[in-house]
């Protein structure tokens, strides 16, 4: 072990006095015992808040500093004697992360090992002894039974205070739950090894055993099953808005869940009186389960009725679905749909969440659609999100188009080019069925240019009555991008090989250009393909025996005609 780092006296004197944020620095990596003990009491006296600041957050450090043993320990022992329930509670928390037993894989390992604990990859731990000797009094780091009597005393400090003061308890106990953090208390096994907290908490649950190596749910039990079952049930009593801010502002899960389970089972009817500006408070929470506190209470809310349209739209912006389904629940109770314009109602439509989404399209297809700007503002239903609502409302853009005079191809083309196959759909039968967009060869030669394979599909079914329209070169892109698909379209290669040949047996100046790409299918993997591209290439040759030599020069390696072709 490397010699104990001595910090400059001169230095943490000068950085103390001048209140300097880096004096707590210098303490933490110090390991001058003796130095550190005479400054603990000034420290403690002193109060500036920088002082009492640096307190607290060296606590919080978790008091295991190599060669701090003394420096907690006397620390403890002063707040102790003050009845600083502050200092105390952070050294609860503190204390409660003192010991942390092996996991259960390392356990099983060690048992079958003979009590050799094997190697898991994990990072090495530094172990504390398990019992100090006098010839040992100068270890690093205090022994586990030190950490087990730290955490009890610290424990049995505040279980003393609610035996007789009650509310004081209940203040000082809630402050310090308010310091526990998840990271602490990920696994089952850390929070049966918080021993202040599971006592503060669960201390009359009866599904906990202690054992001597600590506190075990008894067989078949599980954490989730654990009740509030509170170590001073009056410091629990008659405090709901203490539990209600406890529950809003802990950052650990546990605690927080402690506290929800608390207000559902004894504050029901306090939870019913909140005000809406409380519940959208909750609402508002980064933590999911107070999100869910504020949609049960959501309906029942003091004041909802008066909320804003501007407030409502925000609380429909939540991504939490669970939570949204209330909203949506309460803006249809509480909001009239003519407090919105189309443009609002619009953009809940385009919402990700289908519950929001549904109500806002329901809202807008109650609104008219007159104008071409209103037009214009329903044509942004094509980027719906929910696939549902994207549905109706494509069923819904067909019939507005249908019967508005403001509706043009630009309009028709925004729903084929649309990411989504249900919108494009709607527009394909929208171009066939309406006589306005039917003949519009704009609209047609905008098809070849497509990347969708549903629409290149609809484009070849028409491709015989409407091939006028395009120029050569289109028509060639078309068959090439059918033709060229390597994951799908067989029913729509063999008609694009059809039309290729027709085309090439009514035009054989363009033979040249259309024949190789018959060849780019006689060289597919697939047989079926192939085969396809083999009776198109014979259909084109009989159909018109002029092209055969073209036939040879483009594909030379078939063989159909080798003797006519040399004769």
């Amino acid at each position: 072990m490397g010699a104990p780092r001595v910090s400059s006296s001169l230095l943490l004197d000068d950085l103390y006095q001048a209140g300097d944020e880096r004096f707590l620095d210098e303490v933490l990596t110090s390991t001058a015992v003796q130095q550190l003990k005479a400054l603990v009491p000034l420290w403690y006296a002193n109060e500036r808040p920088f002082a009492r600041r640096a307190l607290l957050r060296y606590i919080d450090d978790g008091c295991d500093r190599p060669h701090h043993r003394p420096v907690v320990k006397q620390l403890f022992k002063l707040a102790e004697k003050q009845g600083d329930d502050e200092v105390m509670g952070h050294f609860l928390v503190a204390f409660d992360r003192l010991i942390a037993r092996p996991p259960p894989l390392l356990l099983r390992r060690r048992s079958r090992r003979g009590g050799k604990a094997s190697s898991t990859g994990a990072t090495p731990q530094i172990k504390p002894p398990g019992r100090l000797w006098p010839s040992e009094k100068k270890a690093p780091h205090f022994s586990i039974v030190t950490r087990g009597y730290l955490r009890r005393r610290a424990t049995r400090y505040f279980r003393l205070i609610g035996r007789t003061d009650p509310e004081r308890y209940g203040r000082a106990i809630r402050a310090a739950l308010s310091l526990y953090e998840d990271p602490h208390l990920s696994t089952a096994e850390q929070l049966l090894d918080a021993w202040g907290l599971i006592h503060v908490l669960y201390h009359g649950s009866t599904l906990l055993a202690r054992r001597p190596r600590g506190v075990e749910l008894e067989p078949k039990a599980t954490i989730d099953q654990l009740a509030p079952a509170p170590m001073i049930p009056e410091a629990w009593e008659d405090v709901f808005d203490d539990v209600l801010a406890l529950a809003s502002k802990a950052p650990s899960r546990t605690v927080r869940g402690f506290a929800l389970q608390l207000l559902r089972r004894d504050y029901d009817a306090a939870l019913r009186r909140l005000t809406i500006d409380q519940v959208r408070a909750l609402l508002a929470s980064p933590h999911e389960d107070l999100q869910l506190l504020g949609a049960e209470c959501l309906l029942s809310a003091a004041g909802i009725e008066s909320l804003s349209i501007e407030a409502w739209l925000s609380l429909l912006q939540l991504e939490n679905i669970d939570v949204l389904a209330a909203i949506s629940e309460a803006v249809q109770r509480y909001v009239s749909p003519a407090r919105l314009t189309l443009t609002e109602c619009v953009e809940l439509a385009c919402a990700p969440a289908a519950p929001v989404a549904e109500l806002g399209l329901r809202w807008a297809r109650q609104k008219q659609v007159k104008t071409e700007t209103e037009l214009e503002t329903v044509l942004r239903l094509v980027r719906a999100g929910a696939p549902r609502v994207r549905q109706e409302a494509a069923r819904w853009l067909f019939e507005v188009l249908t019967s508005s005079p403001h509706a043009r191809s630009t309009h028709v083309r925004d729903l084929i080019d649309a990411g989504y196959a249900d919108v494009r759909e709607q527009g394909l039968a929208l171009l066939g069925a309406d006589p306005r967009f039917r003949d519009d060869t704009s609209l047609w030669t905008a098809l070849a240019e497509t990347p969708y394979d549903d629409v290149r599909t609809f484009l070849l079914g028409h491709l015989t009555v409407r091939r006028a329209a395009f120029s050569p070169e289109t028509l060639r892109h078309v068959w090439a991008t059918t033709l060229l698909n390597v994951h799908r379209g067989a029913r729509e290669k063999r008609a694009a090989l059809k039309l290729l040949s027709d085309r090439i047996v009514a035009r054989p100046e363009e033979a040249e250009s259309l024949l190789p790409l018959l060849g780019v299918t006689l060289r597919s993997v697939r047989p079926s393909e192939r085969r396809a591209a083999l009776a198109a290439v014979a259909r084109t040759a009989f159909r018109a025996p002029a092209l055969r030599a073209a036939i040879h020069r483009q594909l030379p390696e078939l063989r159909l005609f080798s003797e006519e072709l040399s004769s």
